[in-house]
């Protein structure tokens, strides 16, 4: 992408329409919380992009704002130029994240098409602004530095048909250690990291989860990390934080039960069926059950499983 700077004319929320799902006890994640200002995202996009924007009037804000579709809420959606970035955070490593993707820029292009009065009937090509997918993952779960999942991968595999639509997401490891070159150009996503990491090592000390928030708050604005937003902040982000732990711990708590006993009562219906279709693809492309479990980020065991399933719906 070139550094011109020219912005895009976009503004306004996306109203609701009549018999659309919609969910309101949407809580705001930390990271959603921390980067929800123009600057601290500006400063983000340049860092992932090696660009040097530095007026934030160069960055519009576009994000489902008081509405949530399809279940959940993006953290930061927004336009530089003519790209539009949706950013989101996870603490669980969700194969569906492409699936979401789709739906969500389906919406934003809806509104998109509609609010500049695009014809896309007409015989002239309607330009559209160029979608980019990050996920920032910050997990318990081993995960690389950098991983694409595409949308691809759900779809059945047909040796003589392309799927006609993709979806490719960049999933970012931003647990403090990990991506320290774009650390080095976030100062607040670096800040953000190792306050989660200041937490996790308190609980690691047998402190409770509610006193590792505190201590780990405390201990942070000291150093002068995140300072100024956790001393403005602080009840929201203990609020915020206990809510997204107690979420993980859940999530590892399901995951290991479908590992124990048997993976039908741990992991959502979804997630199934596309660990299925990726298992099988690879067994089809004669890959082993090492590098299967390898490559999906599972262990063998339950890849076994996963593979006995297969074989028995077969």
């Amino acid at each position: 992408m070139g550094h011109r700077k020219r912005k895009l004319k976009l503004s306004g929320k996306f109203i609701a329409k009549k018999g659309h799902h919609i969910k309101r006890n949407y809580k705001d994640s930390l990271f959603r919380l921390i980067f929800n200002n123009r600057k601290d995202l500006l400063e983000l996009y340049n860092a992932i992009n090696g660009t040097h924007y530095d007026n934030v009037d160069d960055l519009t804000i576009y994000t489902l704002e008081d509405v949530l579709y399809i279940s959940y809420k993006n953290d930061a959606s927004f336009l530089v130029d003519d790209v539009l970035n949706l950013y989101e955070h996870q603490s669980t490593l969700n194969p569906n994240m492409p699936i979401r993707g789709l739906l969500y820029f389906a919406r934003n292009y809806e509104a998109y098409i509609d609010r500049n009065h695009l014809d896309i009937y007409s015989s002239v090509l309607q330009k559209l602004p160029l979608p980019q997918y990050v996920v920032f993952y910050n997990g318990t779960a081993e995960a690389p530095e950098t991983q694409i999942l595409e949308l691809k991968d759900a779809f059945p595999d047909h040796p003589d048909k392309d799927p006609c639509l993709n979806c490719k997401v960049t999933v970012l490891n931003i647990n403090y250690g990990h991506n320290k070159e774009l650390m080095d150009h976030c100062q607040k996503l670096k800040e953000y990291a190792l306050f989660i990491h200041q937490i996790r090592m308190n609980v690691k000390n047998n402190l409770s989860l509610e006193d590792a928030i505190r201590v780990s708050i405390d201990a942070c604005i000291d150093q002068h990390i995140l300072e100024d937003f956790l001393t403005k902040h602080r009840a929201e982000v203990e609020m915020s934080v206990l809510s997204s732990f107690n979420q993980e711990n859940h999530d590892r708590i399901l995951k290991e039960a479908s590992k124990e006993e048997g993976f039908q009562e741990g992991l959502a219906e979804g997630q199934l069926v596309l660990l299925r279709n990726l298992v099988d693809k690879k067994l089809q492309k004669g890959f082993s059950v090492s590098e299967i479990a390898q490559a999906l980020e599972q262990d063998e065991s339950f890849i076994k499983k996963i593979i006995v399933n297969i074989k028995d719906k077969n």
